[in-house]
């Protein structure tokens, strides 16, 4: 898939200059592309990734508490908890493997992105290469 493509698909978002994670994941699956090949067309149209679906990034001005929303108190199965822990490999855990977890699990995204950073966890790559 070009990244052209990709840019000119990215453009149709009615929010200028962001893109939230749901429709960067959304357009890779559309173009069949890499949601990787998504965030580096985003990065290289100077458009900012928005509103990660884990909770770490782009919910309010950068620097201020808003700006995530892990670190939340949230209430996650011991039994998730568990896969969150065994999917962690020297304190980090991939998004990816976190979306796995969540999924499979009935929990939203963003309580797996919490119980993650509850467990000191260092969520790395983000699929989107935003981190």
């Amino acid at each position: 898939m070009s990244f052209e493509k990709i840019k000119e698909t990215i453009a149709v978002y009615p929010v200028k200059g962001k893109l939230p994670c749901s429709v960067a994941h959304f357009i890779a699956a559309y173009l069949k592309a890499e949601p990787l090949d998504v965030g580096k067309a985003a990065n290289e149209a100077g458009v900012k990734l928005d509103q990660c679906q884990l909770g770490l990034f782009g919910y309010g001005r950068k620097g201020q508490s808003s700006y995530k929303i892990v670190g939340r108190k949230v209430e996650v199965k011991q039994d998730v908890i568990d896969l969150i822990r065994s999917g962690a490999k020297e304190g980090k855990i991939s998004c990816a493997r976190l979306w796995e977890i969540a999924d499979s699990s009935g929990i939203m995204r963003a309580e797996a992105g919490n119980a993650a950073d509850s467990l000191g966890l260092k969520v790395t790559p983000c699929q989107l290469g935003a981190f």
